[in-house]
């Protein structure tokens, strides 16, 4: 049996986003061509790789069983060109994939301290921590900036940049008179936590703390990656109480910003700040490791401070 390997990187991409849309913008195609590839491949297994619903898509049991063996094989297809292209240029680029959920401010920084890295790099902005963590397990990056905490223990991860908690509100809000808030102050409130939905782990930590501390009331802004601009308008509109990263010169930041909302500092003696990592994956990078570990070293020091906050 010939297997296309494009296929199998269409397969991923499906069993990563579960839904058909979302892995054609992935990957940059439009969704009839996927659909009709994922077909193609299911004839080649002589099975249904997913179950198709009407409003979910799941992996099939064959799919389950196929999906880690497909990672695999797209892993030792990406280090087989890396070992292709050393051979032929030189030392292999560093990878480093980075969550678009991050403060834009932060990317941009990175961004410039890895052109000042001696060695060639890559930058990439996947998507979100959990596709970046996806990349380093695959062996398709080399470092990986996400948000802590990180879902799998194959990672080790070194904390650059931690940041304040903040709420965004109407400008007319009640809460926008204060230059601090405490987190108890919006036990009474809807609250709006949709940039934590792409990665599970974190959204699902931050509603607990939020329980804990009394608030029930989280609302769900939009139903799309990128629905910056429709949480802003919902804010706006509805009185609600968008909790963020204080980061005022990030794209949210600026979203933000007088004279329609006001972005408020939370009080971290009650509420602990998000923090950000470089996470790798060690049994990926085999002779690698010491050259990325220090990396990741050189790239922490060079975009400190660590903390970020008002």
């Amino acid at each position: 049996m010939d297997i296309d390997f494009t296929r199998l990187r269409y397969f991923v991409a499906v069993a990563d986003e579960l839904h058909f849309k979302r892995a054609a913008d992935k990957l940059m195609i439009t969704p009839p061509p996927l659909s009709k590839q994922i077909k193609l491949l299911e004839k080649e297994l002589g099975g249904a790789l997913f179950e198709r619903g009407y409003h979910d898509v799941r992996l099939s049991p064959l799919g389950e069983r196929l999906i880690g063996p497909a990672r695999e094989i797209l892993r030792q297809i990406e280090e087989f060109k890396a070992t292709a292209k050393q051979s032929v240029q030189g030392s292999a680029p560093l990878r480093l994939s980075a969550t678009a959920y991050a403060p834009s401010d932060l990317l941009a920084q990175l961004e410039t301290v890895l052109a000042g890295l001696p060695g060639p790099t890559e930058f990439r902005v996947p998507g979100s921590g959990t596709e970046v963590a996806a990349k380093l397990i695959a062996g398709q990056a080399e470092l990986g900036l996400i948000h802590l905490p990180a879902g799998d223990k194959r990672l080790r991860h070194k904390v650059v940049a931690s940041y304040q908690g903040a709420v965004a509100v109407r400008f007319d809000d009640p809460l926008a008179a204060k230059d601090l808030v405490t987190i108890d102050e919006l036990r009474d409130r809807e609250v709006v936590i949709d940039f934590a939905r792409p990665n599970p782990v974190v959204l699902a930590g931050l509603t607990r703390q939020l329980n804990s501390r009394g608030i029930h009331r989280i609302v769900r802004t939009t139903n799309q990656r990128g629905g910056e601009l429709e949480m802003a308008t919902q804010v706006f509109n509805r009185h609600l109480v968008a909790l963020v990263s204080y980061a005022p010169d990030s794209f949210i930041g600026k979203m933000f910003s007088p004279p329609e909302f006001k972005l408020v500092p939370i009080d971290e003696t009650n509420w602990p700040p998000a923090r950000i990592a470089l996470a790798w994956a060690p049994e990926r990078l085999r002779s690698r490791l010491a050259e990325v570990e220090l990396a990741a070293e050189q790239i922490a020091d060079r975009l400190g401070p660590v903390h970020r906050g008002a």
